[in-house]
């Protein structure tokens, strides 16, 4: 009855419904003991249990660079009676000067989902220092160059944020072990949004061997850099899956591009190209996720364990209702990674994809190296702060977790008329 009651606790309608046939047909002490083992339980379960662990990165004192948060399920799911013995491992890409354990709360809603998806939560800070152009020093990433004109003096690292994301992973691997929860190599993922975005591409670039899947809202491939290493990284190591996300109305990062980053269609197009899918035979749908309108358009016709898709949310701009209008949103991205994994991957396989791991910039090898403002990143720069007064409003709200209500979230549902989740683009549910 206990095995039975903690299943009730935490199944799905579906799973219910077939439990409540199972109780009909118990006789009455059984059914009466199983009625009150439920009822025990659900009172003592806490709901979205979960626990936050704090990594050692390295010895660095800097809190941000040392220190990494991993959120951890604290319940056991009974599922077809086994227990989950290996769970995925998601990595969340904070934006340009926001506090990562914050934006996760006020922007993505995803430690609710920890426990009862039964995976675990990395919520790195960048390592690289947002601060000398702009806004005061803070932290952020060196993914590719559509990110790189907020850094000071336009620094560049040669691998961008790459090792530190790597050791990110190896340590929550590690520590999973450690706890008795260790990670699944085959479902690893990444999550970016806005300046975690462009990251999140430069990874689905950098470590396609290492992540099963990775989504990006409101970022831009760097595939088409100078410096680039997608395509021989592609040729060698294999694809990845990769979502990417973004409002049309998105006035801080333009849906159409930048002077140095392409649009979002752009950057769908060239990851399918450089991954190898046959970009000449694309799949367009109307749907809608979250309650947005959206356009998916989807590259599959891959390589194995390989697509590119894009979902083009109509009227959305970059932070709705100061980013808490952006949960249904992301949770729904996480629904569509969650559904993938890496064919072939193994603790082998993983391990020695993770060389090169380093804790804060990589070390001596991969030192930042300042270039001063060109033509490029100094118009990049005056193109962003043209924005209206109204972007720097939402930013701030966001920055300090308030949600200021913005008119283009209520345009964006308009579009569609309803504002409850649809279950189109994640059919048969997480994972």
């Amino acid at each position: 009855s206990t095995r039975a009651a903690a299943a009730i606790t935490h199944s799905s309608s579906s799973e219910l419904s077939a439990l409540l046939k199972m109780f009909a047909k118990m006789n009455v002490p059984g059914a009466l003991l199983l009625l009150y083992s439920v009822l025990c339980m659900s009172r003592s379960l806490p709901v979205g249990a979960y626990r936050t662990d704090s990594i050692a990165l390295s010895t660095s004192t800097s809190a941000d660079e040392g220190v990494l948060p991993l959120i951890v399920p604290t319940t056991q799911i009974v599922e077809n009676e086994r227990t989950q013995t290996k769970f995925p491992l998601v990595v969340f890409l904070h934006g340009f000067c926001l506090d990562p354990q914050r934006q996760i709360e006020t922007m993505a809603g995803f430690k609710q989902l920890v426990d009862s998806e039964q995976f675990a939560l990395a919520l790195p800070s960048g390592p690289s220092n947002g601060g000398g152009v702009m806004l005061p020093i803070c932290r952020t990433w060196d993914g590719t160059d559509g990110s790189r004109f907020m850094l000071p003096l336009y620094m560049t690292k040669p691998q961008g944020d790459v090792p530190f994301v790597k050791n990110v992973v190896a340590k929550s691997v590690e520590h999973m072990n450690k706890i008795g929860k260790p990670v699944d190599p085959s479902r690893i993922y990444a999550m970016g949004v806005a300046n975690g975005a462009f990251m999140a591409h430069r990874i689905a670039c950098d470590m396609p061997d290492v992540f099963a899947a990775v989504s990006a809202y409101t970022g831009a491939t760097g595939a088409n850099d100078a410096d680039s290493t997608c395509k021989r990284n592609w040729e060698t190591l294999g694809g990845t899956n990769v979502l990417q996300l973004h409002g049309d109305a998105d006035t801080w990062v333009p849906y159409e591009g930048g002077i140095n980053w392409p649009g979002s269609a752009e950057s769908a197009r060239l990851v399918a190209s450089g991954m190898g899918c046959d970009v000449n035979k694309k799949r367009t749908d109307e749907t809608t996720v979250g309650g947005f309108a959206v356009t998916e358009t989807s590259y599959d016709t891959c390589p194995a364990g390989t697509s590119s898709v894009e979902w083009r949310v109509k009227g959305m701009d970059h932070l709705p209702e100061g980013g808490s209008g952006l949960k249904p949103l992301l949770q729904q991205a996480l629904d569509w990674m969650l559904d993938h994994e890496k064919p072939g991957a193994s603790n082998a396989t993983l391990t020695a994809a993770l060389k090169g791991a380093s804790p804060g910039n990589g070390g001596d090898a991969n030192a930042p190296r300042a270039t001063p403002l060109t033509g490029v990143s100094a118009g990049s720069l005056l193109n962003f702060l043209g924005g209206r007064p109204q972007m720097l409003a939402e930013f701030a709200g966001a920055a300090v977790g308030e949600a200021g209500r913005s008119s283009s979230l209520a345009a964006a549902r308009a579009a569609v008329g309803e504002t409850g989740r649809s279950s189109s683009l994640a059919a048969g549910g997480r994972r």
